[in-house]
């Protein structure tokens, strides 16, 4: 796994939204897909943003 600190919150983060959408499916929550959308569109642009400025030297 990468030791970037930034990719490393950012897989604990995915994983917490996991387990948040899926008790909030459990419960029942009206409000579920609203959540998931946007926790979706936040993690994947972090993990966009995180995949930009991780530079990778060329390899020969």
């Amino acid at each position: 796994m990468n030791k970037n600190p930034v990719r490393q919150a950012l897989f604990v983060l995915t994983i917490v939204y996991g387990l948040v959408i899926g008790l909030l499916a459990v419960l029942d929550v009206n409000a579920l897909g609203l959540v998931a959308a946007a926790g979706a569109v936040l993690l994947g642009l972090g993990w966009g943003f995180s995949g930009m400025l991780t530079r990778h030297k060329p390899q020969n």
